[in-house]
């Protein structure tokens, strides 16, 4: 490997597993004439063309494939002194890296963010969003919160903080319209709001799709506030977390439909660091006063 900084190493990583300029700048949070220009300097620094620029993205060339797995293992010996002397940080102080569904997001973080900074005023969150799991290992965040199954990779606290619950949600104009439905026959004759792209595998994705029927569906997104918006809107029935369809529609029967985990993980490297552990707590507070949450 050329003798180059190791900053340059990380942008010929994120686009060795991005596979595209766009996507590896949107990784790293840095403009894509950055990211070509990095990958350029090392490729020059290596008198070696390290990708191929094809029409369906960058894939590596031999000279790049013979290098990524020492350039990981470089990776992964300075983000572990990285976390080693983060973890030793006493002070409340800096940016934590929140990664969290959407919901959770709307319903948990955001509304107490104000909170959070009153109390702990050298705090900052940088929230990221999505189902997609990260890689605390490699300091895609600092600490995630998830639903449902808890991951099984060593070296990381799991912690469940409480369990949310979901149930079948619609307008006041469509029950208005179109009545309540008997969920012993399914949902026949109604309209339904679902769930796609990497949404779709959730189990409130996957409860309209077991139990629809032959009801219509008149809308599919990849986002709990679109399908917000679209039941809201009298589009059709839907299945939401109760901490947002209690505030904002009508529950089409008492019942819950199911009730998922919510877990908080984070790397044991970085559990004792005071900006990451003073988030930990600001959320289990949250949630133990929360009625929503069980």
């Amino acid at each position: 490997m050329p003798a180059s900084e190791w900053s340059d190493y990380r942008y010929f990583l994120a686009v060795a597993r991005a596979g595209s300029l766009s996507a590896a700048a949107r990784r790293l949070r840095v403009n894509q004439s950055t990211v070509g220009r990095r990958l350029a300097s090392l490729e020059a620094a290596a008198g070696a063309r390290l990708f191929d620029r094809t029409p369906e993205g960058f894939v590596l060339t031999p000279a790049g494939e013979s290098v990524r797995a020492d350039v990981e293992r470089l990776e992964d010996g300075f983000l572990a002194v990285e976390r080693r002397l983060e973890g030793g940080d006493a002070r409340v102080a800096g940016t934590v890296r929140l990664a969290t569904t959407e919901a959770f997001a709307v319903m948990f973080v955001v509304p107490h963010l104000k909170a959070l900074k009153a109390r702990h005023p050298e705090l900052s969150i940088d929230l990221l969003t999505g189902i997609q799991p990260v890689d605390l290992a490699r300091r895609e965040a600092d600490l995630a919160v998830r639903l449902g199954i808890p991951p099984k990779q060593p070296n990381l606290v799991v912690r469940r903080i409480g369990t949310v619950e979901f149930a079948l949600y619609a307008a006041k104009s469509y029950l208005a319209a179109r009545g309540r439905p008997n969920l012993r026959t399914s949902l026949r004759g109604h309209t339904v709001v679902g769930y796609g792209g990497e949404m779709a595998t959730v189990p409130i994705a996957r409860w309209i799709n077991e139990n629809r029927g032959d009801a219509e569906v008149a809308f599919r997104a990849n986002t709990i506030s679109a399908v917000v918006e679209a039941v809201a809107a009298g589009l059709g029935l839907g299945v939401l977390p109760c901490g947002l369809g209690d505030r904002l529609l009508v529950r089409v029967r008492s019942a819950t439909l199911g009730a998922s985990p919510i877990w908080t993980i984070v790397h044991e490297d970085l559990a004792r660091t005071a900006r990451v552990r003073a988030v930990l707590e600001f959320l289990s507070d949250v949630l133990r006063r929360d009625g929503r949450v069980r």
